[in-house]
């Protein structure tokens, strides 16, 4: 299977584990495919940190987390794979989802931790992306 665009969620948390995203996405990309990475920024919405911070700071909040993530990409992936760095807001797996289809993705790489029992009741974002995207989409642990 070859894929000529990648749509990557990233958690900015855990590096190690975006490493083996990208590893993942390498062994299905084809030979001009590209990698999106794709940062889901959720605290407004769940007003986290709304009641006591600026919207100036969030937007320099914005283009810090722009910033990791497109250090992230050139540190990762190799130049000719190397697509777009994308901040999304909003409620992660509804911006994966949506993400994928403005994108035309051919499918998603993205991590998932191993089940807790809340995850069993409420559904992880990965469980919630592979049900409604568009594509094919690949869960790395």
């Amino acid at each position: 299977m070859s894929l000529n665009r990648i749509l990557m969620p990233v958690d900015l948390a855990y590096p190690e584990v975006v490493k083996r995203e990208v590893e993942m996405a390498l062994k299905l990309i084809s030979e001009n495919g590209v990698i999106d990475m794709l940062y889901v920024d959720d605290a407004r919405v769940h007003h986290s940190m709304v009641p006591t911070v600026s919207g100036a700071t969030f937007s320099d909040k914005h283009l810090s987390v722009f910033d990791s993530v497109q250090t992230m990409l050139e540190e990762l992936v190799p130049r000719p794979h190397r697509g777009k760095s994308i901040i999304r807001n909003g409620i992660v797996f509804d911006e994966v989802v949506i993400q994928a289809k403005q994108s035309n993705a051919d499918a998603i790489v993205m991590a998932s931790a191993k089940p807790k029992f809340r995850s069993y009741l409420l559904g992880s974002n990965a469980a919630k992306v592979v049900r409604h995207a568009h594509c094919s989409v690949f869960v790395v642990r």
